[in-house]
């Protein structure tokens, strides 16, 4: 086209709200904004494809919105980041915006030593800090609490109201747990069918059956994958045993807590 790359100026950070259960490992999570507020102020632009009352369906992509975050630098984007994802309120379903909050905080992402940590599969394998499970009572949005100050502006005194979390300390970061990883394997009830059922997780569809009716499988092993908001969701084996009972096919709508099929061990 004949022009030259553009002038970098500035740094920005896009976060993505995701109808995801961040504390159930991103699960998709369709459902209802019964409280929505994005944030405003300076350096934050916001793209959203859903209003107050709206619901997100399960048959389309996960995204409700996007928070773009712009500062003059690396650092006061993040400063500004922090205020804008305190100002954001998503209430009656779960979303990514827990992790997102945490993230701000982790020194992986923050790198003050200026070693950058965070890879395509840092989440999967590093991100060590907990996320509870969506829940209505523990991710209610809480009222603001704001501090209030006076400042003088050209000779005028002007009110400045600004969240207490925002002008509060950082909490300093706990050091990485080592997690020992203990199975227990359970001895085999005397009843056969005894917890045999394997359920639908959430709302969405049958993508595959990669083991059908009849079939053996091993505990772990893929027996059905499922499909919401565009994204594959594979369902393991919680027992060794032979697959009956099958009752969808690929294509099938489920619901959540729908019987799909059962294990006999």
């Amino acid at each position: 086209l004949g022009f030259d790359d553009p002038e970098i100026i500035g740094h920005a950070i896009e976060f993505r709200l995701n109808a995801e259960d961040a504390g159930r490992k991103f699960m998709p999570s369709p459902g209802t904004l019964e409280g929505w507020r994005l944030p405003t102020g300076p350096g934050v632009r916001t793209d959203e494809g859903y209003r107050t009352g709206m619901s997100i369906p399960g048959a389309f992509d996960s995204l409700v919105a996007k928070i773009i975050v712009r500062g003059a630098d690396r650092d006061e984007a993040i400063a500004r980041s922090r205020r804008a994802l305190l100002e954001t309120r998503i209430d009656g379903m779960p979303s990514v915006l827990p992790f997102h909050r945490e993230l701000l905080k982790h020194p992986d992402f923050l790198a003050p030593d200026g070693d950058f940590r965070v890879h395509t599969t840092w989440i999967e394998n590093d991100f060590d800090v907990p996320i509870a499970p969506y829940s209505e009572e523990s991710h209610t949005s809480e009222p603001d609490k704001l501090n209030t100050f006076f400042i003088e502006i050209n000779g005028k005194r002007v009110e400045l109201r600004m969240p207490a979390a925002f002008m509060a300390p950082p909490a300093p970061t706990p050091a990485p747990k080592v997690v020992e990883r203990v199975i227990v394997k359970e001895e085999p009830k005397d009843t056969p069918d005894s917890g045999s059922e394997l359920t639908a997780p959430l709302h969405g569809s049958i993508f595959k059956i990669v083991h059908r009716e009849g079939r053996y499988v091993n505990e772990g092993d893929q027996v059905i994958i499922m499909e919401a908001m565009k994204m594959k969701l594979p369902l393991l084996a919680h027992r060794s045993g032979k697959v009956v009972n099958v009752t969808v096919s690929k294509g099938d709508p489920v619901e959540s807590g729908q019987v799909l099929c059962n294990i006999v061990a």
